[in-house]
């Protein structure tokens, strides 16, 4: 990697337009993830490279400069959004704390236009790309959820819960060796799967007390609500909507909205039930603190008011995944 500045090479790209460099989106240990230009006679010339990583150094000769550019079309890869992602994550596969606060990024910002917008707005590219990364990073490494899992953060907000039932979501169909397409669509249900909630009132949600009946009828409603705004968002593909309407049956047929029962339940559903529960019970909760991941499991496989809740095959896959 060049941690000098020197020029490499002229760009010999008539064609391309140039925009001038924000420095405040580069950071002293960051790879950069586009060509840096400066201009000499009327034409640009590669002074670093993509792919370098920037010393202090290199930075302060940076600083000095006058003048420095970025190709127009790499100008979207100096924020961090759904459509740059991908380009940021290339090379911090190894630093699971920075990739995880990639996704949380943003996961946070898809959730936030969802929920201040009043027609309540999914912003479905972000969400592809969101979940198109998590698959990147999960085909490539058997080993990456588990790796990741100790930055992962306790809250037990929407869009934490969110992501992290994607994420769960998403390995444990990887090691049923789902297919690419069928893990997008697993990925976007476990992404989109309780977003219903928000037509319930939080302070039923929150109650750290005994739910009445009315209370119960009305949270066991959200999954109805969720399909309803995937649909308002124009999300018609039937195998997310199942999966998402269906992420609360039990294989015992104690579930809900419809007491499906064992293989009545489909695959997709099957592993939100198991990685929804699993990742509420690893979460902080008023009551009580959250659970380590094999205490959780534990709960969910000989507790006996959540034995026989689960597809056995799905969650001692889900074991063998974390071990």
């Amino acid at each position: 990697m060049n941690n000098n500045m020197k020029v490499l090479q002229k760009d010999l790209n008539t064609n391309d337009s140039y925009v001038l460099l924000n420095m405040d989106f580069i950071r002293v240990g960051d790879y950069l993830i586009f060509d840096i230009y400066t201009q000499s006679m009327g034409q640009y010339i590669i002074i670093v490279e993509e792919s370098t990583i920037l010393t202090s150094i290199l930075m302060n000769k940076l600083l000095q400069e006058e003048h420095l550019y970025i190709s127009q079309k790499d100008e979207y890869k100096q924020e961090l959004t759904g459509y740059s992602l991908k380009y940021h994550i290339r090379y911090y596969q190894d630093d699971y704390s920075k990739i995880l606060n990639f996704l949380y990024t943003i996961n946070n910002k898809i959730f936030s236009i969802f929920c201040s917008s009043d027609d309540k707005y999914i912003h479905m590219e972000n969400v592809t790309l969101l979940i198109k990364a998590i698959i990147y990073l999960i085909q490539d490494n058997n080993k990456y959820l588990k790796n990741l899992m100790p930055y992962f953060k306790t809250i037990d907000d929407l869009a934490t819960h969110s992501i992290h039932v994607a994420i769960y979501a998403i390995n444990l169909g990887h090691s049923l060796e789902f297919s690419n397409k069928k893990l997008l669509k697993l990925g976007i249900a476990g992404l989109l799967h309780d977003i219903g909630t928000i037509k319930i009132d939080t302070a039923i949600l929150n109650k750290d007390s005994s739910l009445t009946q009315e209370e119960i009828e009305l949270i066991q409603h959200h999954p109805k609500y969720s399909v309803e705004l995937l649909t308002q968002n124009d999300i018609s593909d039937p195998d997310i909507l199942d999966t998402v309407l269906h992420h609360h049956e039990n294989n015992d047929g104690t579930g809900y909205p419809d007491r499906l029962q064992g293989k009545s339940i489909r695959k997709c559903s099957a592993i939100l039930s198991i990685v929804n529960v699993f990742n509420a019970l690893t979460s902080d909760r008023a009551h009580r603190k959250a659970f380590r991941s094999f205490e959780a499991l534990k709960i969910m496989m000989q507790d006996k008011k959540m034995r026989n809740k689960f597809n056995t095959d799905y969650i001692e896959h889900f074991l063998r995944t974390l071990q």
